[in-house]
């Protein structure tokens, strides 16, 4: 007889995880087992996918900043996964030094309103929200609710696209970025498309879009997603501040080189 029909139902995979290992999702158990067991964690070195090994480039996908679309275009359909750099250089870390890798990052406040779009709607059509954070996030009826969410839970206790960006990509130790190219979205377009043709990339499918809804902060609001975030505005504004100087080099040497 089917489960269905027999009334039966088996326990969500997350509830599981977080009942046995503490944390809701695969990738967190093995961040956890990373940290706690450095010397073992080697012995997961065949876990990094064939693909990625392949290109020798590691993608760290940040949730709702288009990771679905550039994982897609990299690696293929099967390598939908949120690891953050910790578990590169866990699993293998001469792999993780050698190879070349990035992020993208978006500006706080627009992937706020993009993840809050997202848990209202339940997910998009091709990413739906987990089971366990619909159950969970089923009373949030406004920013001020989802903010109150946001803010009485630590990361491990939060969905992926509500965690700071910052936790994929940095040391928690120091907050200095792991990887060793980072993108923003919304000002840096045409030098990523040039990093993913030096890889050679396809074409961007753009995947996972999610609704599109028109959400106004008040001031109050904003000061809370910036104090929710604050790693995230500190590390976009030293990427900006590096890639000004940068430019600023670089104009100066064909500036020198003219004359």
């Amino acid at each position: 007889m089917p489960a269905a029909a027999s009334g039966f139902s088996f326990p969500d995979s997350k509830c599981i995880n977080r009942a046995l290992f503490g944390a809701w999702y695969e990738e967190d158990i093995y961040d956890r087992f990373c940290t706690a067991a450095p010397a073992l964690a080697r012995l997961l070195w065949w876990r990094i996918p064939p693909a990625m090994r392949a290109r020798n480039l590691i993608f760290v996908h940040v949730p709702r900043v288009a990771g679905t679309s550039i994982m897609h275009a990299l690696y293929g359909p099967g390598c939908i996964h949120h690891y953050s750099m910790r578990y590169y250089h866990a699993v293998d870390p001469a792999f993780a030094r050698q190879a070349a890798s990035f992020a993208v990052l978006r500006d706080p406040i627009e992937r706020f309103v993009s993840a809050y779009a997202f848990v209202r709607a339940g997910g998009t059509q091709t990413s739906r929200l987990s089971d366990a954070f619909v159950r969970q996030t089923t009373h949030i009826a406004s920013v001020d609710d989802y903010l109150c969410f946001l803010e009485e839970r630590r990361p491990l206790d939060l969905d992926f696209v509500m965690r700071p960006q910052s936790w994929f990509v940095c040391d928690p130790a120091t907050g200095a970025p792991l990887v060793k190219d980072l993108f923003l979205l919304s000002e840096h377009g045409a030098a990523l498309a040039a990093y993913l043709a030096r890889h050679k990339a396809g074409a961007l499918p753009w995947l996972n879009r999610g609704p599109r809804k028109a959400i106004r902060l008040s001031a109050a609001q904003r000061r809370r997603v910036e104090r929710l975030y604050a790693c995230d505005f500190a590390l976009i504004d030293s990427l900006r501040t590096e890639r000004r100087k940068r430019a600023e080099h670089l104009l100066s040497g064909v500036a020198i080189a003219a004359e």
